[in-house]
């Protein structure tokens, strides 16, 4: 399997994984042949990349964080969440940031979730999330492919997913569970409100304390936990936004703290944001691969990242996702390349592999390899 840019796809290429839509409607089965009607549509649509599938390559299938059916409603009730608070203060969109936390603070923005429970919906399909994320061991380790109009939906469940799996592995209280799945699905409810011209670092201060205004306002029994949305820029040394607030580094909460201190759910929010944000890409940075997005993570964790959010989410999140082509150094396989078939859960760094090719480039008989067992062989992603 490999990541092509749009630009790269060529008609007769095979889809790698079933292509979901923003409303939860598959687009494009996996083995599906593209063509160039498909293909124009698609770009039309701001997909960037596709998985696609290599004739020359072994079949090794690939995984999901969230079943086909649970992402549907969870898109449908997100879609329903933020349609229905955009189109309340659509017309003050390009008001002043403080009138924008007058109206979020009103009574008309209050009725209007109650009357439509909104949050009680939203708090619904987080517990469906936590359910169906949590019936696997480990993460994907692949993030779903986001086209222009649902990306803000499809990246709150991709974060949604990566954080239940982290709050599974610090052993979070179920009721903390549950607002933390609840927070990541509306930890961008504040980009609703937010230019697109606006510069970064004022984005994310505007998107974050908006967010935290709102869902303070309306969330009164506290199932879906501010400070998610409060919190997911924030950094462990202070430099982050939009408070610039310190962390313990720490998962249990240190005694007799008194100045403001991040909270556990809020940097676990943080690093499921920045692992989605790696692997799918952002305006300002090119989509990563998964290897080098755990490993632009681990340099960051005790300045930017909670250093034991960061140990707990490399415990359940594959450094070598199955379905991944890697390119392996090292005797007795050099330079020969394969895909990731299996994903080993006592050792995420270390999967079994389907070697493809050898150090020149050729076919070799599909041979399935344990990584553990070749200890000096190294191992890269390719093709992305």
């Amino acid at each position: 399997m490999n990541v092509l840019l749009i630009d790269q796809l060529r008609p007769g290429f095979l889809m790698a994984r079933d292509l979901v839509d923003a409303n939860g409607r598959i687009l494009l089965a996996k083995g599906v042949a593209l063509t160039q009607d498909y293909i124009d549509t698609l770009r039309e649509k701001g997909y960037s990349r596709l998985y696609i599938k290599q004739e020359d390559q072994p079949d090794v299938d690939t995984e999901e964080d969230i079943s086909v059916i649970v992402r549907a409603r969870a898109i449908e009730t997100l879609r329903e969440t933020f349609d229905s608070i955009e189109r309340e203060l659509a017309s003050l969109r390009a008001q002043s940031h403080e009138e924008l936390l007058k109206a979020i603070n009103s009574q008309n923005i209050r009725a209007l979730i109650n009357q439509k429970a909104l949050l009680e919906k939203v708090s619904r399909i987080a517990s469906e999330l936590i359910d169906d994320v949590l019936t696997r061991r480990t993460l994907a380790g692949l993030t779903s492919l986001k086209s222009r109009d649902g990306a803000l939906y499809d990246h709150a469940l991709d974060v949604c997913a990566v954080a239940i799996m982290i709050g599974s592995a610090v052993n979070l209280p179920t009721a903390r569970m549950r607002q933390l799945a609840g927070g990541c699905l509306l930890h961008d409810i504040g980009m609703l409100f937010i230019p697109r011209d606006d510069d970064e670092p004022r984005r994310i201060r505007r998107h974050t304390t908006l967010g935290y205004e709102l869902l303070k306002a309306t969330d009164e029994s506290g199932i879906l936990a501010p400070y998610v949305a409060y919190e997911h820029h924030e950094h462990q040394d202070g430099s982050g936004l939009p408070r610039g607030l310190q962390g313990s580094n720490q998962i249990q909460r240190p005694r007799g703290q008194v100045a403001p201190m991040l909270t556990l759910i809020g940097e676990i929010a943080a690093v499921a944001n920045h692992y989605d944000n790696l692997l799918s890409g952002t305006p300002q940075q090119r989509p990563l691969p998964p290897d080098q997005a755990i490993e632009d993570i681990s340099s960051r964790a005790g300045s930017f990242f909670n250093k034991e959010v960061v140990a707990a989410m490399r415990r359940v999140t594959p450094v070598y996702p199955r379905g991944t082509q890697v390119l392996l150094r090292g005797k007795p396989y050099d330079r020969f390349s394969g895909l990731v078939s299996r994903v080993n859960p006592e050792q995420l760094d270390r999967p079994w592999i389907v070697l493809a090719r050898d150090a020149a480039g050729n076919r070799v008989p599909p041979d399935e390899i344990d990584s553990r067992e070749h200890p000096k062989i190294s191992l890269r992603t390719i093709g992305f």
